[in-house]
């Protein structure tokens, strides 16, 4: 039997009650024969990924429907989507593409494809773990808003050993290892160093970006 029919059979069974996602399950693209045990778990890993992706796709409080499915922007998107889905091994970073997709699309935040597809090259280069540190750090930066008479690096200063213990604590990230793990963050842009000529700043504490702000407006449960 064909395996690609045969992975794409299975998954339609199991979504029979949602046309919509069986609709997108046809699109996907086809893979080699199972001539090998290696080619089958290959293709079973792929089935779970896929299986992760649609289930996100099928809640949410953005629907999908048959209008929006056939439109060039979702259809752009989906692509481009689950390209970055098949080599994605996190489930929970699966789901944050899901929501990318169907808040992008779908939402009021307006569908941008030149936007969509940075947001997805940005996401896919940025470690689960990564995403969860920046997730960290925003919350502490509102938890913790700016005072009249602070500039950004006193203000950072306040949560920053907090932030740093947590981080080093949590992914088990020795403290010398600290400032390149955020370094290598910083390569995405969602965030950024302080940088000044301040009395004895060694240029290591920084804050998310604006752009950090946006992806979470798609990939937020709440979006």
């Amino acid at each position: 039997m064909d395996n690609k029919l045969s992975v794409v059979g299975k998954l339609s069974e199991y979504y029979s009650e949602n046309p919509i996602v069986r609709s997108l399950l046809q699109l996907v693209p086809g893979w080699g024969s199972a001539d090998t045990l290696l080619q089958e778990r290959a293709n079973q890993i792929r089935s779970e990924r896929l299986k992760a992706l649609f289930n996100e796709l099928a809640e949410g409080k953005h629907e999908l429907t048959e209008e929006l499915i056939q439109s060039e922007d979702f259809l752009h998107g989906y692509f481009c989507t689950l390209r970055a889905v098949i080599n994605t091994r996190h489930k929970e970073k699966i789901r944050l593409f899901a929501r990318l997709l169907r808040n992008s699309v779908s939402g009021d935040a307006g569908y941008n494809p030149d936007e969509y597809d940075e947001l997805v090259s940005i996401l896919y280069l940025l470690s689960l773990r990564e995403f969860k540190a920046l997730l960290l750090l925003h919350n502490l930066e509102a938890q913790y808003p700016r005072k009249s008479d602070e500039n950004d690096l006193q203000n950072t200063l306040t949560y920053w050993k907090e932030f740093q213990n947590e981080i080093t604590k949590s992914f088990g990230i020795p403290m010398k290892y600290f400032a390149a793990f955020m370094a290598k963050i910083e390569r995405t842009g969602l965030y950024l160093r302080i940088t000044g000529n301040y009395y004895d700043y060694n240029g290591d504490v920084g804050r998310t970006t604006d752009l950090f702000t946006r992806l979470l407006e798609y990939v937020q449960e709440s979006s």
